[in-house]
């Protein structure tokens, strides 16, 4: 079997991505949504999601929406326009963008003379003050290094100026390289553990990983199989050290499997590797990661260009894939689709 490492660095451990964090702002309803978006530079936590849908299909909304300031916590939103502007709610059982967890009310710390903030500011405070929104939404299980992150819509600039400090509060689904995936289903439902469907390939730019992709293109990841700790390590939580060993066995074996092969990955050059979960992860309820196989560049320095399937016939490349533009999306991104 083909050596299971985690590229690049040490085996199995779950890296955090060199990312720049960057707020982007969009007109929607006449306000503006917040969204950390992970612009990959380099190598990236591997994540992603099953595209199912292109832009500009969504599901039915109500026949009369409210606006999005009126949506109370537990409505689920969506929309197809890459600025937002049609956000509609919708039943949480559908496929949709934004999960509302809740408000709160900035005018204690910025009062009626406080200046609108930078947007610096606004991804400082919808960091803080929405995190706390969703710890509490979630009954304390909240996993921030899970599969949603929070998000916000703050008053617009003319509602500033009126004296409206309230900040609406939600949790989203991201890419790897910041696009939007839709989900189904209500997150207080939902296991927060970041894994992606079985057979899902990750597309690729220059070397870093991109949005989800059909494997018959070129890409940097391919999910291979998903494992639950939780029915290994029954007693608590077990440290990396422990997690290793076990996931070593279990990812090649999975990878097997799934390829119709136990030599699948030597045979074609590709290298199987797998994530652990941190103690924070474990005590927010998340118990599954993610078993991949992937392939490197001659020099070590990204993920190479992977085209095809390891079940079926596989072309790696020597050199980095070209840079996609879309996978820095400065607007509202495209949007994908993820099954809850």
């Amino acid at each position: 079997m083909a050596e299971s490492t985690s590229p690049p660095g040490e085996r199995g451990k779950r890296r955090k991505p060199k990312a720049q964090l960057v707020m982007m702002i969009s007109a929607a309803c006449g306000a503006a949504v917040i969204l950390v978006v992970s612009m990959v530079t380099n190598w990236s936590e591997p994540g992603g999601g099953v595209v199912a849908g292109a832009r500009g299909t969504g599901s039915s909304t109500t026949t009369a929406p409210p606006p999005v300031f009126e949506a109370k916590s537990g409505t689920c939103l969506n929309w197809t326009e890459s600025n937002a502007t049609d956000a509609r709610q919708l039943n949480c059982s559908d496929p949709h963008l934004f999960e509302v967890t809740g408000t709160v009310e900035l005018g204690p710390e910025l009062g009626p003379n406080a200046p609108y903030p930078t947007t610096e500011q606004w991804m400082q405070i919808k960091q803080q003050r929405c995190t706390e929104v969703a710890v509490r939404y979630l009954k304390g299980d909240f996993d921030e290094e899970g599969r949603f992150i929070v998000g916000a819509f703050p008053p617009p600039q003319e509602s500033w100026a009126n004296g409206d400090r309230t900040l609406h509060c939600g949790l989203q689904r991201p890419g790897p390289a910041g696009e939007l995936l839709r989900f189904s289903g209500s997150v207080r439902d939902l296991d927060q553990s970041d894994v992606y469907d079985i057979g899902t390939c990750l597309g690729i730019s220059g070397a870093a990983m991109s949005g989800p992709t059909s494997c018959a293109e070129p890409h940097s990841v391919e999910v291979t199989g998903i494992v639950d700790l939780g029915k290994e390590f029954s007693a608590g939580y077990p440290p990396s050290a422990k997690q290793d060993p076990f996931l070593a066995t279990k990812c090649n074996e999975l990878t097997a499997k799934y390829a119709g092969s136990p030599t699948a990955a030597k045979d074609k050059k590709l290298t199987v590797y797998w994530d652990t979960l941190s103690k924070q992860s474990w005590e927010a309820g998340s118990r599954k990661v993610d078993c991949k196989v992937s392939a490197l560049l001659p020099d070590d320095a990204g993920f190479a260009p992977v085209t095809g399937s390891i079940a079926g016939q596989v072309q790696i490349g020597t050199e980095p894939a070209p840079t996609d533009s879309s996978a820095a999306p400065t607007t509202v991104p495209e949007t994908g689709t993820e099954t809850g």
